[in-house]
């Protein structure tokens, strides 16, 4: 029978500290602590085999407590417990040895499969540095044995010897490779809480770009308004303006047209209800590129469009759809700086098991080269020299695949990038 293990609980809390001493007892030697002070002192005195942490505390806070703990020993195996978790606490605290991070309110069999894994984590650290201190006071033995009179060693005492030096080498080998990639894993965590602070910068900047829509919307609905009220006026009582009206009429058509975009700007930017819809992928296109027909014009790139008439209808959210269309036809833009030609068709295709719609959308620009073709729908991976999130071709790829679609991106080296979608056909 597994000897049961000294857990300590440390949480200012009386409610969750006699909870967590409740689910565990059962199980394995439990001490509580009611702050990091009575559990530095707990374990000077006890033999701990691992600690569940709570972050938020009177006195020392968690993080210092845990600094504390692997001073005294670093082999204790430390759990995160809280009510106040961020990304940036739990990597602070994985800095300093801690594997397991949980918040509260927390699931039962998910707390206890998380002791029992750094428990056992434990054991097996301490069984293997016991090996080793074995192994190495059996060198020290060897080595003074040989200083004086060199034993003799039978066949298979020597076969023992030599599998033993190679078990000690395969262990280091090993050893080395688990710390590499723990210092590999250290530089994920930071990379990926940097980058996460970037794509929460860039939903706070969306956020803020509908705020301005919905404001100039309002005030773009007020100059309509005067505009079209100008425009009875001269045509009732100031017939000798007439020849105004023609330019009252391009200011009221402009400003409409300012308004019809700001409001799909706002469409866009809900969040909506995920429900899927037949949708006219055509017109989801058009509509996606009355959002970005001013930087056609200002990047000087011509959009060919190549719509099969006979192009089914789809079922999935038009939102999400509008999202990958989107973000495919800014990365050509950004592609084409110079300007170029984006050329974007419509396609059936019949199948056995039932037809397929295609979109392609193919540039002029400078092309993707091979390696980084490989690796474009990667998270977080982004060719823009950091300006980009590097999440746009890997949450587009997600949204295409939950509706059993699939996307793909070619590219001749230096002849443009072609992107690929295809959804199955809307069964009518």
């Amino acid at each position: 029978m597994e000897e049961r293990a000294n857990v300590l609980v440390v949480d200012d809390d009386l409610g969750p500290r006699e909870s967590m001493r409740m689910i565990l007892k059962p199980l394995h030697n439990v001490f509580t602590a009611e702050d990091g002070e009575a559990a530095l002192r707990m374990i000077q005195e006890k033999d701990i085999d691992l600690v569940t942490l709570d972050i938020k505390m009177p006195g020392m806070s968690g993080i210092d407590v845990l600094k504390e703990i692997k001073k005294i020993n670093p082999n204790i195996e430390v759990i995160i417990v809280t009510g106040y978790g961020t990304l940036k606490t739990a990597t602070e605290a994985m800095r300093f040895g801690v594997n397991n991070y949980i918040t509260k309110p927390y699931n039962l069999n998910e707390i206890t499969s998380l002791i029992d894994k750094a428990i056992e984590r434990r054991r097996f650290n301490v069984k293997l540095r016991h090996f080793f201190k074995e192994a190495l006071s059996s060198d020290e033995i060897v080595v003074e044995e040989e200083v004086s009179t060199p034993p003799f060693k039978t066949e298979e005492e020597e076969g023992a010897t030599n599998v033993t030096a190679e078990l000690l080498d395969v262990t280091e080998m090993k050893f080395k490779k688990m710390k590499e990639m723990q210092e590999d894993f250290f530089r994920e965590v930071k990379a990926l809480e940097e980058r996460l602070i970037r794509s929460e910068r860039l939903s706070l900047a969306g956020q803020l770009a509908a705020g301005y829509a919905h404001e100039l919307n309002n005030n773009l609905s007020a100059m309509l308004g005067y505009s079209q009220f100008v425009h009875h006026k001269i045509e009732t009582q100031y017939p000798e303006l007439a020849d105004l009206l023609d330019n009252m009429k391009t200011i009221s058509n402009q400003i409409d047209r300012a308004s019809i975009l700001t409001q799909n700007l706002l469409d866009f930017s809900r969040k909506g209800s995920s429900d899927k819809e037949p949708t006219d992928v055509r017109g989801l296109i058009d509509q996606v590129l009355t959002y970005v027909e001013y930087r056609t014009h200002s990047l000087r790139i011509k959009v060919v469009k190549q719509y099969d008439a006979h192009t089914p209808l789809i079922s999935v959210d038009p939102r999400k759809v509008e999202q990958v269309v989107l973000n495919l036809i800014i990365n050509a833009f950004q592609a084409m700086p110079e300007g170029g030609t984006l050329k974007i068709s419509t396609t059936r295709l019949e199948g056995r098991k039932g037809d397929t719609v295609k979109m392609e959308f193919e540039d002029s620009g400078h092309g993707i080269s091979g390696e980084n073709l490989r690796k474009i729908f990667d998270p977080f991976f982004s060719t823009k020299n950091g300006t980009g999130t590097g999440l746009g071709l890997f949450i587009s790829r997600r949204i295409v695949e939950s509706y059993q679609g699939a996307i793909e991106a070619v590219s001749p080296q230096g002849k443009g990038a072609t992107f690929v979608i295809t959804f199955p056909a809307l069964k009518t």
